[in-house]
Formats: structure tokens, sequence, C-alpha cells
């Protein structure tokens, strides 16, 4: 590939091949997300998705979005991200 991003002198077409393959989305898990003794958390699940993996000496890991719904007021629920054990995520059914 020439610098100015033609073949052989000729400009690309959308039939030709990336210089580098395009690597494809993880795929997203929802699950339930435990987190009783994480933290002071009342013994709940709430709703996530997995986004990646990780392995530690522990085992592994996974990195969550999920989102704590407010007790008190409507419509100010929170969203957290974290690394979590695997054994406090369960899939959602």
């Amino acid at each position: 590939m020439n610098p100015n991003g033609s073949i052989n002198g000729r400009p690309l077409a959308p039939a030709d091949p990336y210089a580098v393959q395009t690597p494809q989305a993880p795929p997203v898990y929802h699950v339930w997300v435990n987190l009783s003794n994480l933290a002071t958390q009342a013994s709940q699940e709430y709703p996530g998705l997995v986004l990646g993996w990780r392995r530690t000496s522990d085992g592994y890991e996974a990195q969550v979005v999920y989102v704590i719904p407010s007790r008190t007021q409507r419509h100010s629920d929170a969203s957290q991200i974290a690394w979590l054990p695997a054994t406090k995520l369960k899939p959602r059914t």
C-alpha cells in the first residue's frame, strides 16, 4: 500500500482487504451481581453486563458494569464499574 492509500497506483476499493484484521468486539454477557460480603451492601443481586475477563492468582475476575437502584429517590440510580470475582456473578436467564 502506498502512503496515499492506493495499491499499485489505483485507489482503494471497498472490496480490498484491510492491512490489519479488525478485531471483533467481545461478547457482552448479562449477569446478576451479588455484592454481599464485598461492601456494606445488603444481600441483593443487581443486573449487570460483563465487559471483560482477566485471570488472577485467586481465579477469574470479570469487569462488570452494574446499576444499584436508589432506595430513597426515584431517578437517582448509581452505575458502577468494577472487577469482581467470578463467584459473585451468575448468568441472567
